[in-house]
């Protein structure tokens, strides 16, 4: 319905000198005589022209008053009813889902009928009840309202219609959220536990050493096996690994059975924890579960190598240990001779030199520790031998005077980018104790980053207090300060914990030991894991001799799966998507080699990673009706099963939903109309075309 009313911008009374012109135009230029120029015409047809330029230059002056149009519509929304249905697999597993569909879809008819708009919704995308398939693997049944309470806001929604096993996986409860509108729920599957054993969860490290042994923990359910014996093995690469006999006590309960599997061959490993099958049991695919465990060559090697005891050793291994891939090995050179046999590693990833070079190592056995070390951290001390030191680093040359220190506190450099530190803890850094310095120049040797500045009182000053850099290849830091011990101490008696110091130098450990990939061609997954359900996401970066990155090259990348089974693909990159996707790859973990031609030389890149296969859904297949009941009782609505489902039909009847009446208002100026162009147009060569017939110019 719409309503349209003319209105001006200034005013109305306007309109009456605008005829006025119009008028007097038309007399002055056809009404003072029959004759114009050198042609006559009849009385009639003068008439015709006065006229038509009357209402020429009428439309004129009035479109200089400014009338606009104003628009009122009036738009009426019918009650909304939005059918939310659980399309997950435990839904289909237990129930005869195709029955009941058609049972909803009657229930959606009659609804229409009584003036409803009725619409559908799901945990996945769904135009019609019919394209419905139950085999989401996820269930979050308060996600699925949440989205209709946010998609339907400000419409007419009367009622929600959830159809669903009450069973949710995913997100929280939906009775611990409230929602602005009325849920009728029918309740569909089966309350009856089923006789069924399943593996509730495994509980194993995502990472584990080759050589070492790693625990695999299995979580047995069982339902109704109360006095038998099942097997349950684990298998890796189609051969039984490790086996369990257990039995079951009670007939209802949870058993967990620990294996310790040995961490063989370096890479993606896939083991297959399986339950023995019995005849008796409601459904077998819940089993089987999967583990993937990636087996690494072992920790990363760091030795701290000390001039004598001193409390900022405990201080740095209790932070580097914070991260499980670090073995930090100690030398205190003064209470035994430096010699390499008192480590058990001669190759380290990093080597930490507490206040050395100094007493105690010589020239040959620094330059050895330099050899064997892929990257080295100064910490400099009143210990330190500061001509050695000059000597031995490449990043800086500290020219001291007489042994002189300052007391400094630490400041952080914006421009660093080697890693990054939660504001917070960069706060707490900054609010550090001072430590003490040597007192004197730096003077820097090649290319350095600074990432702690020394702030001098309140001065904040360009003198570097934690500075790194690369030389040779190989990474170098070099803190200018001993007695971090006391930061640590200080943040644990203010907080109680040690968040900040840890991060710190656990992130500069993992910067200055992590080894630079500088290979020209790579190609690797986003993650090392992905679900079944979503693509395998390759990143690729291709780099020119004088490492910028190019594009357009056509990458070649190669899939083999466990079994052997090779998948090929090809693609191209460009600058504004490096990325190439991998849909609906079965289950498995997968090696993969990508290659590509630059500049008449082939490069390759290679890795693995797994695909795995969501499980949740088979857990649990007793239907929760007693959730649903209390969620339709707090929004004020029904529960119902869906056997009686046609009960909400009389509901809907009984309900008071009227209509919505949405009013817009709409202003437009006469000015922007297209036909009123047209129309001043016409007059003008109907007038022109008149005078011309009649002999005129």
């Amino acid at each position: 319905m719409q309503k349209i009313q003319i209105m001006f911008e200034s005013s109305p009374w306007l309109i009456v000198p605008a005829l006025v012109v119009g008028v007097l135009y038309a007399l002055l230029l056809y009404l003072k005589g029959k004759k114009l120029g050198t042609v006559s015409w009849g009385k009639t047809t003068n008439y015709v022209l006065a006229g038509l330029r009357f209402v020429l230059v009428s439309l004129l002056c009035l479109l200089i008053v400014g009338p606009f149009i104003k628009q009122i519509r009036n738009t009426i929304e019918e009650p909304i009813v939005v059918f939310a249905i659980d399309n997950s697999a435990s839904v289909a597993a237990v129930g005869d889902s195709a029955r009941w569909v058609t049972e909803v879809a009657n229930l959606q008819s009659e609804i229409q009928q009584q003036g409803y708009q009725v619409e559908l919704q799901s945990f996945s995308p769904a135009d019609a009840l019919e394209s419905i398939t139950f085999s989401e693997q996820r269930s979050d049944i308060e996600g699925l309202l949440s989205t209709i309470e946010t998609e339907y806001e400000g419409r007419n929604l009367a009622s929600v219609v959830l159809v669903s096993d009450g069973i949710y996986n995913e997100g929280i409860s939906p009775v611990y959220s409230t929602y602005p509108f009325r849920i009728h729920a029918v309740g569909v599957g089966d309350t009856v536990p089923k006789q069924d054993l399943k593996i509730s969860n495994l509980y194993y490290n995502k990472i584990a050493y080759q050589g070492n042994k790693f625990p695999l923990v299995a979580e047995i359910s069982n339902t109704g096996f109360s006095g038998q014996s099942v097997a349950v093995s684990v298998n890796y690469r189609g051969r039984t690994v490790a086996n369990e006999q257990i039995t079951f006590k009670q007939s209802r309960g949870v058993t967990n059975i620990e294996f310790l599997l040995e961490a063989s061959e370096e890479g993606m490993s896939h083991y297959v924890v399986e339950i023995e099958a019995l005849d008796e049991e409601f459904t077998e695919e819940n089993n089987v579960s999967h583990a993937y465990i990636e087996i690494i060559e072992g920790k990363e090697s760091i030795l701290l190598i000390a001039q004598s005891p001193h409390p900022d050793i405990k201080a740095l291994k209790l932070a580097i240990e914070q991260n499980k891939n670090y073995e930090v090995e100690t030398a205190i050179l003064g209470l035994e001779p430096w010699n390499p046999a008192m480590v058990a590693n001669n190759k380290f990833d990093l080597v930490i030199l507490h206040q050395l070079p100094g007493r105690g190592l010589n020239d040959a056995q620094l330059s050895q520790l330099v050899q064997d070390a892929n990257a080295l951290w100064y910490i400099v001390g009143r210990q330190s031998n500061i001509p050695m030191l000059n000597r031995s680093n490449g990043l800086i040359e500290i020219i001291s005077q007489s042994n002189e220190t300052d007391e400094v506190r630490p400041v952080f450099n914006e421009g660093f980018s080697g890693f990054q530190l939660e504001n917070t803890s960069r706060t707490i850094v900054e609010d550090y104790l001072p430590l003490e310095v040597p007192f004197g120049k730096i003077n820097f040797k090649g290319e350095t980053t600074t990432l702690l500045y020394q702030q001098v009182g309140n001065v904040k000053t360009n003198q570097p207090l934690l500075v790194t850099g690369e030389v040779d290849d190989k990474k170098q830091a070099i803190l200018m300060a001993e007695g971090i011990w006391k930061w640590r101490l200080q943040e644990y008696a203010t907080s109680e914990n040690t968040l900040a110091f840890d991060a710190l130098f656990t992130k500069l450990v993992q910067f200055l030991s992590a080894k630079e990939d500088k290979r020209r061609f790579k190609v690797y997954p986003v993650r090392n894991e992905f679900e079944d359900t979503e693509p395998v996401v390759f990143e690729t970066e291709i780099y020119n001799d004088i490492y910028e990155e190019v594009y357009g090259q056509t990458v070649n990348l190669q899939l083999t799966s466990e079994a052997s089974e090779q998948r090929d693909y090809s693609y191209a990159t460009n600058e504004n998507n490096t990325q190439y996707r991998i849909g609906n790859l079965p289950e498995g973990v997968y090696s993969y080699r990508a290659s590509v031609d630059l500049n008449d030389e082939q490069l390759t890149s290679e890795g693995e990673f797994s695909v795995q296969r969501l499980e949740i859904e088979t857990l649990n297949l007793t239907a929760d009706h007693g959730l649903l009941r209390e969620l339709a009782q707090a929004s004020g609505g029904q529960f119902t099963t869906v056997e009686s489902m046609r009960e909400l039909n009389a509901v809907f009847q009984n309900q008071e939903s009227p209509s919505k009446i949405y009013t817009s208002e709409a202003f437009l100026p006469i000015i922007n109309l297209k036909w009123l162009f047209f129309l001043l147009l016409l007059l003008v060569a109907v007038e022109w075309g008149i005078r011309k017939y009649m002999g005129s110019y």
